[in-house]
């Protein structure tokens, strides 16, 4: 089951939930047959979040992978969200950089840069 809704207008939203009693929010979506499930609703995220820290992966060299990038991405609905960042080669990520939601190829999600606007 993939964690996000396909069918928003505005890109893809990862599911949350949000703890009616405190308003703090949780990723993933607690599930319905959770016995917490009555302690929450179900919310969806932005399309955008703010990268708050990352951290690089070099894998063994005997692996044959190369290095990834895993991220904690903060949302408006102030959810921090957990997740692999793609990057192209050689790119670095940024604190503070502006990210979107995309669909992994594997299944899944991930997260993007969004193109910056360097026109004043």
């Amino acid at each position: 089951m993939d964690p996000f809704d396909k069918t928003a207008s505005d890109g893809l939203r990862l599911e949350a939930s949000r703890e009616k009693a405190s308003g703090k929010g949780v990723f993933p979506r607690i599930p319905e047959n959770s016995p917490a499930w009555e302690r929450f609703e179900p919310i969806l995220l932005s399309p955008q979040a703010t990268l708050y820290s990352f951290t690089v992966i070099h894998p063994n060299p005997k692996t044959g992978l190369t290095p990834f990038t895993l991220v904690y991405a903060d949302f408006p609905e102030e959810v921090r969200v957990f997740g692999r960042l793609d990057l192209a080669e050689g790119a670095r990520p940024r604190i503070g950089a502006a990210l979107r939601v995309v669909a992994a190829s594997e299944g899944g999600y991930l997260f993007e840069v969004v193109e910056e606007s360097h026109e004043h």
